[in-house]
């Protein structure tokens, strides 16, 4: 099937889906919103194809969003978790419990 212009007259470029993004994010950080970002990004060549090129242009500017959000909010997490574990360590050596 041949991409078809738009009402401008021209074919957009095609969008990225940003799969590679959304699976990275699914397993190392966030699954929630790597799970939204796959399904977006799912969906970004079929509409590509079946000719909605601003609704493939949402996808993938929504599969990136989730993804990193997923990132970034499990970055944050897990450097909050490391500093708290961190200080709970700190202290029990300061302290000279033995809470091993």
């Amino acid at each position: 099937m041949e991409n078809q212009p738009t009402s401008s007259g021209q074919v957009p470029e095609r969008p990225n889906n940003y799969l590679i993004l959304a699976i990275v994010t699914t397993f190392l950080c966030c699954n929630i919103t790597g799970v939204v970002s796959i399904v977006y990004a799912a969906q970004v060549n079929a509409k590509w194809e079946g000719g909605n090129y601003e609704g493939a242009i949402s996808d993938s500017k929504n599969a990136k969003l989730w993804g990193l959000i997923g990132l970034i909010g499990g970055a944050v997490l897990m450097g909050i978790i490391f500093l708290f574990y961190g200080a709970m360590i700190a202290a029990a050596i300061s302290s000279g419990g033995s809470g091993f």
